[in-house]
Parts: structure tokens; C-alpha cells; sequence
């Protein structure tokens, strides 16, 4: 393999001359410091919609509860520039939860169009990532995107942009829950806790028309309660950075690894 080849595949940006191990030690600095924006030019489809507690409780965590009003947050979005590999697109529920340790969103599903995003949001954050097609069309008004997985349409999103927030909450400026990641053994894992950094470039009010339809493979309607479109939603724009947090809170076993089997591995 040439050396212009194996730089290809470097996760972050280090130095193609002479990276060694000072060079990938610098990068992670650069990172924690907030030098580095990971993902940059990023545009969110985001909208909250109720949640079915007797489904969703059993697949969260030990010492982990749905915070009322029972809710998670859908998103899909567009990766326009990283700093790890090209551009891609994703889709995730995050579920509103509370612990001991203070309130944030927990991650049972999530999904990209990048193999290279797939494998490091799995393996160093915990996120259970699987791969599908995810069109993803702005013409600056309305967005367009929908999900296919194994020749079903999951998802179909259409939003159209309102008015222009002038204090924007956060995407994912908050406490995140996920099982796995960093020492993972397939059926025992542990429970991260980390908390992204981000700044919101510019942020609109929306109206949602959202369809989500049953899979075995990907049961995330089980997890939503009934609602009727149009729902209230954002379209943002934001750069991500790294995060200043990365802690094992708890661990899980073989009942969670059970019940989250379609959701995570299929």
C-alpha cells in the first residue's frame, strides 16, 4: 500500500509527513481543546416525538428512567465536511432520560451511509450504528430525505423552514448515554457518559410531515407513541467539536443485550 493510501484512511488530521505517536497525541489535544471541529457545515432535521414507556423502559439501562413528558428526539441529518472521512448522512432516536448522575439522551439506534462513520461511532463511542441509504435533498426551503433499509422505506421526512430563532437550544450540547463503545464484549458492555461540544451557526423553526413505518430489523416504531402530522420541528445548522467528557458510569448484561438485539445488531 502507498504511503498517499494509508493517509486516506487516518481518522483525524495528523501531520502526513512525520504523524508518529507525538503527532496523534497533539491531534487528541487539539480535540479536547475545542481546536479541532470534527464535523463541520452539519444541517439537522430535528423533531421530538412522544414515546411508548412500556417499550422503551425495556431497553434502557440499569438506574436509567424516561424523564416526563415521555419523548425522544428524531433526527436526520447532512454531514457536509469531517475531519475524518468525506461526507456523509444519519438518522438516530435519542431518547430524554434521567439517571443518578443528572438528565441527557440515551442513543438505542442510530444509523449511517458511511462505513468509516459506522465503525468509529461504534467502537469509540458506543453509538450502535448499522449502514443504509439515506437521500438527503435541500434546496434552502424544504428538506427531503428519507431512510431505506433491507427494501423498506423506514423514514420519509419533509420539512420546510419558518422563522429564524434568535437563541437557539442545543443539538447535541448535552449529557449522552451509550452502551458499548470503548471495551465492549458483545453481550456485556459498559455505559459511557459523554458530552459533545457544538456551535449553532444558525437555526429555524419548522413543520414537519414524518412517517416512520414498522421493520423487524429496525423496531423503532415500537418505541413512538401515536402522533399526527404536521409536528413542530427545527432545521439547524451547527459545527461539532470533541467532547471534554468521556466516563464509564455502569455496565449491562445479557437482558439489555436481549432486548436490544434488533435494534443494535440486525
Amino acid at each position: 500500500m502507498t504511503r498517499k493510501a494509508r493517509s486516506a484512511v487516518v481518522p483525524f488530521p495528523v501531520n502526513e509527513k512525520s504523524p508518529g505517536f507525538g503527532g496523534l497525541f497533539r491531534v487528541m489535544r487539539d480535540i479536547a481543546s475545542l481546536k479541532i471541529k470534527l464535523w463541520e457545515d452539519t444541517t439537522f432535521v430535528l423533531v421530538d416525538v412522544p414515546v411508548n414507556p412500556d417499550e422503551a423502559n425495556k431497553i434502557l439501562p440499569a438506574l436509567m428512567f424516561l424523564r416526563k413528558p415521555y419523548r425522544a428526539t428524531f433526527f436526520i441529518a447532512r454531514y457536509a465536511k469531517t475531519a475524518f472521512t468525506g461526507s456523509y448522512n444519519e438518522s438516530a432516536l435519542l431518547l430524554h432520560v434521567r439517571t443518578p448522575i443528572g438528565k441527557g439522551v440515551y442513543c438505542p439506534w442510530m444509523i449511517v451511509n458511511d462505513d468509516t462513520a459506522m465503525i468509529y461511532g461504534r467502537e469509540l463511542l458506543g453509538y450502535p450504528k448499522k449502514m443504509a441509504d439515506i437521500p438527503f435533498k435541500d434546496d434552502g426551503k424544504k428538506i427531503t430525505a428519507s431512510l431505506w433499509r433491507r427494501n423498506v422505506r423506514l423514514i420519509s421526512v419533509r420539512a420546510e423552514r419558518g422563522r429564524k430563532e434568535k437563541n437557539p437550544r442545543p443539538v447535541l450540547q448535552m449529557k449522552t448515554f451509550n452502551i458499548g463503545g470503548i471495551g465492549q464484549s458483545f453481550s456485556f458492555n459498559p455505559v459511557w457518559m459523554f458530552k459533545p461540544r457544538e456551535a449553532v451557526r444558525e437555526s429555524y423553526t419548522a413543520r414537519v410531515a414524518l412517517d416512520i413505518q414498522y421493520s423487524d430489523y429496525d423496531p423503532i416504531r415500537s418505541l413512538i407513541a401515536d402522533y399526527k402530522n404536521p409536528l413542530d420541528a427545527r432545521i439547524v445548522k451547527t459545527d461539532i467539536f470533541g467532547s471534554r467528557m468521556l466516563w464509564p458510569v455502569g455496565l449491562t448484561g445479557v437482558r439489555l443485550f436481549g432486548n436490544t438485539y434488533n435494534l443494535r445488531f440486525r
